[in-house]
């Protein structure tokens, strides 16, 4: 430890018309206004475009390690029909989308962006336009009913996963007939530019006092290897079952991620006379956000709250490499109901709730 081949192609391509605009631009855009009457060709992704794909991702505005097809490659290859696809307008690049297609209980058959991460959703350049954003939307959707899909389905992270926070995507997607078919409360960190000023400015005084606790009894946080990763997920499972749950990745999953994208991913483990009594892993999704995915303690070490020290250390890191955000990661799900002993916990913390959107387009019969 360290202190701190899809041979089923349904189409290659679809070429669909944008409507003229005669509104001027104000800033610099991804396509001038000459080009923006012309058509937007959707591409099924070739592995040849992995170079493209990488280096679209890396200057985008929005992307993010779920959109990435190295991090997606934990998936085992069987597991998922992929689908994902490049949208272009003249030659030049204007988003992408990872997707797959997916067969529902009812038979139905939808491309769903994400299919295998916590978000979706196209990729776009910093300061794309309105209009574009409308006729990507619309492309997608000729593209998917060209396809004999039946319809579209996306989950988008909060407007500030953008370099430039906006709900440009989310009225696009109203507008051209999505409908909102779910939506998640995620508490995400505020990150001051001083990791001094994590506790002081945002920690709860009660949570203060657990923290001050842990570190007189001997508690320490360090980073460690994936060679960590099973004592880890033994205390991780051990907590989800107490719940009746289990974790989202299976141990070979993380450890595969692990050796995908070991750049982008990072446990921390909350230590006790060498023992591991809490850790947390950690997702670094672009420069400005960080996704503390899973957070999990020893329950024989419950009265040093552990967690707390450890979710204070996460974003004391964050902050000192200059990460503006720290997401805790969903507190709702799909009955709305929040847990609220879940919430208290992050809000002490410091962090405060945004939305998570599901989109939904069915195509009509």
């Amino acid at each position: 430890m360290s202190s701190l081949p899809n041979a089923d192609l349904l189409h290659d391509r679809a070429t669909i018309p944008v409507e003229p605009v005669s509104a001027r631009d104000r800033r610099p855009r991804v396509a001038g206004a000459a080009l923006r009457h012309q058509a937007i060709t959707v591409r099924r992704y070739h592995e040849d475009d992995g170079a493209l794909w990488r280096h679209f991702l890396t200057s985008s505005s929005n992307g993010t390690l779920f959109h990435s097809l190295d991090f997606l490659a934990y998936h085992s290859p069987e597991r998922f029909h992929v689908h994902h696809l490049t949208f272009d307008r003249a030659g030049k690049l204007l988003a992408l989308l990872p997707a797959a297609i997916v067969s529902e209980p009812d038979g139905r058959r939808l491309l769903k962006s994400p299919y295998g991460g916590s978000v979706g959703g196209f990729v776009l350049p910093p300061w794309t336009d309105a209009v574009t954003t409308l006729a990507l939307v619309d492309a997608l959707k000729h593209h998917a009913a060209a396809a004999g899909l039946d319809g579209v389905e996306m989950r988008v992270g909060p407007g500030l996963y953008d370099g430039s926070p906006n709900d440009q995507l989310s009225f696009a997607l109203t507008a051209s007939g999505f409908t909102l078919a779910c939506r998640w409360l995620t508490h995400v960190i505020s990150l001051p530019s001083s990791p001094q000023d994590v506790a002081s400015q945002l920690v709860h005084k009660r949570r203060r006092n657990y923290i001050r606790s842990a570190l007189n009894q001997g508690v320490r946080v360090a980073t460690a290897g994936p060679e960590h990763l099973p004592a880890f997920y033994r205390m991780l499972e051990r907590n989800r079952a107490k719940h009746g749950a289990r974790p989202t990745h299976t141990l070979s999953d993380l450890q595969r991620i692990f050796q995908l994208t070991p750049d982008r991913v990072r446990l921390f483990a909350c230590n006790l006379r060498g023992e591991m009594i809490a850790g947390a892993l950690v997702f670094e999704l672009n420069p400005r956000i960080s996704y503390l995915f899973y957070l999990c303690h020893d329950d024989r070490f419950d009265r040093l709250r552990p967690a707390t020290l450890a979710t204070l250390r996460v974003a004391q890191h964050y902050s000192r490499h200059g990460v503006r955000y720290l997401d805790l990661g969903p507190t709702t799900f799909d009955d709305l109901r929040v847990n609220e002993g879940l919430a208290r916990f992050k809000e002490e913390m410091g962090a405060v709730g945004f939305c998570r959107d599901t989109w939904r387009w069915e195509r009509s019969a």
